[in-house]
This record gives C-alpha cells, sequence and structure tokens, in this order.
C-alpha cells in the first residue's frame, strides 16, 4: 500500500512539474482589450492579432470587475484609489462621446504613466482600480502597474463606456 502511495506521490509532483514548466514558457499579448488577450503562445514575439508583444503568461496577475458592479465594488472598497488613464480631455468630459469619470479618480493618461509612477509611489500596497472607456488602455495600464511592484490592481473590464450606474460617476 505505501509502494502505491508513494508511486502516485511521485507520479503527481512529475505531472505537476511538468505543468507548471509548460505555464512559465506560455506568452500572451500584452494585455489590450481585445479577444487575442486570451489566446496563448509557446515563444517571444508580437500577437498575430493586434501586434503587441507577448509576454510571459505568469506576469499578467491583475484582478477584473465588471462595469456593471462597479458603483457597488466601489462602496463596498471605499480605500480603493480609482485610476483613470484615458487623456486629460476625456476625463475632464471634453470629448464626443462624455462618459463621464468615477467619482474622486486620479487621472494619469496611458501614455504618460511610466514617466509618472512615481505620483502613485504611495499608493504601491493599496488596491488600484484602473479604468478607461472601453477596457483597451486599462489592461496595460494594470500591466505596467504589476511590473513595476504595486500588488494589487484591478482593471475595470468594458471601461466607462459600459457603466450604466451613474450614482458613482461624475
Amino acid at each position: 500500500m505505501r509502494c502505491i502511495v508513494l508511486l502516485l506521490a511521485i507520479l503527481f509532483s512529475s505531472v505537476s512539474m511538468q505543468a507548471q514548466k509548460a505555464k512559465q514558457s506560455e506568452y500572451k499579448c500584452l494585455p489590450c482589450g481585445n479577444d487575442c488577450d486570451k489566446s496563448v503562445y509557446e515563444a517571444e514575439g508580437k500577437c498575430t492579432h493586434c501586434g503587441m508583444q507577448l509576454v510571459l503568461a505568469t506576469t499578467i496577475v491583475f484582478k477584473e470587475v465588471s462595469p456593471a458592479t462597479i458603483c457597488d465594488y466601489i462602496k463596498k472598497n471605499p480605500e480603493v484609489i480609482l485610476l483613470d488613464v484615458r487623456t486629460k480631455a476625456e476625463y475632464d468630459g471634453k470629448t464626443d462621446p462624455n462618459y463621464g469619470t468615477l467619482k474622486g479618480a486620479i487621472n494619469i493618461p496611458i501614455q504618460e504613466l511610466p514617466q509618472r509612477l512615481a505620483e502613485l509611489e504611495g499608493y504601491k500596497a493599496k488596491e488600484i482600480l484602473v479604468f478607461c472607456s472601453h477596457s483597451h488602455r486599462s489592461p496595460q495600464a494594470a500591466y505596467v502597474l504589476t511590473q513595476n511592484g504595486f500588488t494589487k490592481i484591478v482593471n475595470m473590464s468594458g471601461g466607462m463606456s459600459v457603466v450604466e450606474n451613474a450614482s458613482c460617476k461624475n
């Protein structure tokens, strides 16, 4: 009986190590908010759909929250830092369409995020909810943040364009 248990343990350990090794060599599109984010590649390179750089799948470590539940999420997590990564004009409501923003959000456009990370340094251990208009820029911002030591990043999938509940919007 002990031999069978030992043999099963060795077999399970071997299979587990093989799965872990395979996972470490899986690549995904640098999150761009398109369906290609779900595609898995076996080597480095560029995404065949959007042209974004492929990154190790294990480095994409942020959570997601639905726009349908965003206001409830903010109420349940009042300490969450809200980061709008759209342009200043979008954030200020000066574009058409105007999707508004979330109350109390900080605006750092995705194009400026790498250069402005120091502004967020005090929030490194806090939960940061990242959003944009259609969830194409916010997954990239979430990735940049996690790659720079921010540990509690949440992306709002879908973006402000599909937020229906106005109670948490400006």
